[in-house]
């Protein structure tokens, strides 16, 4: 049994590292696709650029200068299979093509940058060239005020970010003690044989190279299985371009687990060689492994100690940060304005037009407006003061549209304008609200209304739905959640809000647009078109980063897969020796009747005392009670004594039915 699991971890060992590198080219297409020597994320916040001339700027650098630039965009109708890069300058802009990402499923075209559209000019940007071109693209960056982060291309950021950033370093740690595991699995197999060269007076060069040797063939033939099979893989999903890459990558982590497992087994065999004074007192050659094997299981035990409070707290973090993300789904298509502000005196003569505009869209049913107030008990140091919202915790202003956008998120049944928190809401009078609610409401709404607007003209709603309810922070591409807002809805803002109100919620992202197409045509017959520098979506930042954070939890899942399969094996190896080591009493005392329990207690004791301990110990050094993820580490403990006991029963049957056909 023991030959057949170091044949199948090997063939793992392959598999792992086929897809650590098929990890590492996915992490080197999402940061550097295309080839690009340089990432950047660019902030447009406090530039006064418009949309229009930073295009045309970017395209002009890029044809004057050579080079290649690209807008990397998240597609938002499928923003978890699908990225595109927007190519600025017309040779790179010349054609649309398909892109090959590595990773399966994953699909994307080469654009040009004119087809941006309402995409965000805020986000990732990939770039190669000369040091001139360089040099030019970041000095354009810095004389406009554009906010930006650069990370240059190298291997090691690459493999840094692949086992960091996407759990990836838990494989890796994994793939290193699978191969220790192997090498010792392989000498337990040839200690006997090993024992018995030394007897007839073998060269001890010799013996050593043999094993060597044997370890190799052992170890290449089913990775080199593994090989073939992680290559049939990659060709069916249709990415036989990129078998060369993949072939390069794998081929060096191959080459580097061998070279690892040399210089294990050199260790390995010195430290186990056998004696004339152990052979001469016939103790069983693999008894010699004891120590090695029980720090291994140690070892590993450490690891799936570590592993579980990472894991369960990254996988159930990442799956969360993706699916909050995720919900910014319903807001693909709205859009927001980035406002050109030279002066206070500027913005205040823009007033009157930003609130036409904010009307007409409303009268035409395409204005959004979501206002997240949170309450007293999110306040942070060095915060304004903020509201004592009482039992509710935060106060959330909307109108119907915003309403009708988040109904898949709160009440997927509710499709009619009367019936949207019908089942999630329940209509609350004003003067029936807390105290601390009306008196802050009370203060706010005279300081946003329009003349002659009372605070009946408001609808009150306390939220009883079971989802959390989504709201707009005073933060442009924020979102905030609460579990019971008081929900206050406008159902014509332009008529309840003053003009200073509607331009400071459309400058701050509060309200939005869900039509581009609207957006645009309004625009050019409106003054603002000289005031309004970009039209851009609300939700792409988010929908990115719910892309990569579902890759990351996923990654991490197949972590703890490859640290069983490391446990499973660390457990065989000192199970085995333990029979082999104890057969003649595990003999004597199974031919008296004993139960395979019985036998084994002492043992098993032994190993619940040392996964307690480790686990305790492991516990303790990460934190203990004071952070709850660590609890995870105790879910260790059944599942590595089910895999010790039954290993522990399946070799000692063994060892008992070949000393038995000996005695035979």
């Amino acid at each position: 049994m023991l030959k057949t699991l170091v044949r199948l971890t090997s063939f793992g060992i392959a598999i792992f590292l086929s897809i650590l590198a098929g990890i590492v080219i996915s992490t080197a297409d999402d940061a550097f696709p295309l080839g690009a020597d340089f990432r950047v994320s660019l902030d447009f916040t406090h530039s006064q650029l418009t949309k229009d001339q930073t295009i045309a700027d970017l395209d002009s650098i890029a044809d004057a200068s050579g080079l290649r630039l690209a807008k990397v965009v998240a597609d938002p109708n499928d923003f978890f299979n699908s990225r595109s890069l927007y190519a600025f300058g017309q040779n790179a802009s010349a054609e649309t093509r398909k892109i090959d990402w590595f990773k399966p499923g994953m699909t994307g075209q080469l654009l040009p940058s004119g087809e941006l559209g309402t995409a965000s000019l805020n986000g990732p940007y990939v770039y190669s060239g000369s040091p001139a071109a360089v040099g030019q693209f970041i000095g354009w960056i810095d004389s406009h005020g554009i906010g930006r982060n650069v990370v240059a291309k190298n291997p090691a950021t690459i493999i840094g970010q692949a086992l960091v950033e996407s759990g990836a370093w838990l494989t890796f740690l994994t793939c290193v003690v699978l191969c220790l595991t192997t090498v010792i699995s392989w000498y337990v197999l040839r200690a006997r044989a090993r024992a018995l060269k030394v007897l007839n007076g073998a060269a001890t060069p010799r013996i050593a190279l043999n094993d060597l040797l044997s370890l190799l063939v052992s170890f290449g033939v089913p990775a080199a299985a593994g090989l073939v099979a992680a290559v049939a893989v990659v060709t069916v999903e249709g990415k036989a371009s990129r078998l060369p890459e993949f072939l390069l990558t794998t081929g060096t982590f191959l080459a580097a687990a061998a070279a690892g497992m040399i210089l294990c087994a050199i260790v390995v065999g010195f430290i186990t060689w056998p004696t004339l004074d152990g052979i001469a007192s016939r103790r069983p050659p693999e008894s010699g492994f004891r120590g090695a094997s029980e720090a291994l299981k140690a070892a590993t035990l450490i690891l799936i100690a570590v592993m579980l409070p990472v894991l369960g707290a990254s996988i159930g973090q990442a799956t969360d940060r993706s699916n909050q993300s995720a919900k910014w789904q319903v807001l693909k298509n709205h859009v927001a304005l980035r406002i050109s502000v030279q002066s206070d005196a500027e913005f205040v003569g823009r007033r009157p037009a930003l609130h036409d505009m904010a009307a007409a869209a409303s009268r035409a049913g395409k204005l959004t407006l979501s206002y997240a107030f949170p309450s007293r008990t999110n306040d942070r140091p060095g915060q304004e003061t903020r509201p004592d919202t009482s039992d509710f915790d935060g106060i959330v202003l909307v109108n119907p549209d915003y309403l009708r956008a988040i109904a898949p998120l709160i009440a997927p049944s509710a499709t009619r304008a009367g019936t949207l928190l019908e089942g999630v809401g329940k209509r609350v009078e004003f003067d029936a609200l807390p105290q601390g609610v009306k008196e802050f409401w009370g203060q706010q709404f005279p300081l946003l209304n329009r003349a002659g607007r009372s605070l009946q003209d408001l609808e009150y709603y306390r939220y009883t739905g079971r989802q959390d309810f989504p709201a707009l922070p005073p933060v442009v591409g924020e979102m905030a959640e609460f579990h019971n807002p008081l929900i206050i809805v406008a159902e014509r803002p332009e008529e309840i809000f003053s003009d200073a109100t509607a331009a400071a919620f459309l400058s701050s992202g509060n309200i939005v647009f869900n039509d581009s197409n609207w957006v645009g045509e309004y625009l050019q017959s409106s003054s603002l078109t000289t005031a309004v520098l970009s039209v851009d979506r609300i939700a792409d930042a988010a929908l990115y980063n719910s892309q990569l954070q579902n890759q990351s939890a996923g990654l991490k899942a197949l972590s703890f897969a490859l640290a069983l399969l490391a446990l499973t094996m660390s457990t065989a190896v000192s199970a085995l020796v333990y029979a082999i080591s104890h057969s003649k009493r595990l003999f004597v005392q199974r031919t008296a009747g004993w139960a395979w329990g019985k036998s084994l207690a002492r043992r098993t004791a032994w190993e619940a005392t040392l996964a307690c301990a480790l686990t305790v110990g492991m516990f303790l050094a990460l934190g203990g009670a004071t952070r709850p993820e660590v609890l995870w580490a105790f879910a260790g403990i059944p599942l590595y004594l089910a895999i010790s006991s039954t290993l522990h029963i399946i070799f000692a049957k063994r060892i008992f039915k070949t000393t038995l056909a000996r005695k035979a």
